[in-house]
C-alpha cells in the first residue's frame, strides 16, 4: 500500500468518526424532541422541558393551545429528520471514495443532495421558528433566531453544493481528457 493511500484511507476514517458522532449528536437530539412530544401528547398538557424552539416565550403570560404546540413539533421532528438524510449522502461519497470512485456522478449528485437536506434544515427550522413566533404573538425578534446552529447548516449546505460543483466540473474534465487520450 503505498503512502497516498493510506492517507485517503485515514481521511475516511477520520471522516467515518465524525459521521458516527454527527448521527449520535443528532440521534440524541431527535430523541429528545419525541419524548418532549410523546409527554405533550401523553399528558396533554406542557412538559415541564422547555419546547425545543429557538423562540422564547419563558417569564411571558403568551397562551398557545396544546395544538398548536404539538402541531410545531412534529414539524421540527420533520426537519430535523433532513439532518440524518444529509448525513446518509455524505457518507454514501465516502463510500464512493473508498471505492476509488473519485468523479462519478453519483458524487456530484450525493452532494448536491446533502446540501440540499442541509439547507431544508435550516430554513425550514427558521420558518417554524418566524411560525411560531407569529402564532404566539411575541416581542421576539426575527435575528433572535439566527442561531450558531443555523449558520452552521447553512454555511454546511452551500459548502455541499460547492463541492457538487467541483466534482461536476471535476467530470467534465476527465471526459475530455478521456476523448483526447
Amino acid at each position: 500500500m503505498n503512502n497516498k493511500t493510506k492517507k485517503t484511507d485515514k481521511g475516511i476514517k477520520a471522516f467515518n468518526t465524525i459521521y458516527m458522532i454527527g448521527i449520535v449528536f443528532a440521534g440524541t437530539k431527535l430523541i429528545d424532541y419525541l419524548q418532549w412530544t410523546f409527554q405533550l401528547i401523553k399528558k396533554w398538557h406542557l412538559p415541564d422541558d422547555p419546547f425545543f424552539s429557538k423562540v422564547n416565550i419563558i417569564n411571558s403570560d403568551v397562551q398557545i393551545s396544546i395544538t398548536a404546540y404539538l402541531i410545531f413539533a412534529i414539524a421540527y421532528v420533520i426537519i430535523f429528520g433532513f439532518i440524518f438524510l444529509g448525513l446518509y449522502q455524505l457518507n454514501t461519497t465516502t463510500k464512493l471514495f473508498a471505492e476509488k470512485k473519485i468523479f462519478q456522478k453519483e458524487v456530484s449528485s450525493a452532494f448536491k443532495k446533502a446540501g440540499k437536506s442541509f439547507l431544508t434544515f435550516a430554513f425550514g427550522t427558521l420558518i417554524i421558528d418566524i411560525a411560531f413566533t407569529a402564532w404566539a404573538r411575541t416581542s421576539s425578534k426575527v435575528i433572535d433566531l439566527l442561531s450558531t446552529e443555523l449558520l452552521v447548516f447553512l454555511i454546511l449546505g452551500y459548502l455541499m453544493f460547492f463541492l457538487a460543483d467541483i466534482f461536476k466540473e471535476g467530470i467534465t474534465l476527465q471526459e475530455e481528457n478521456e476523448l483526447t487520450v
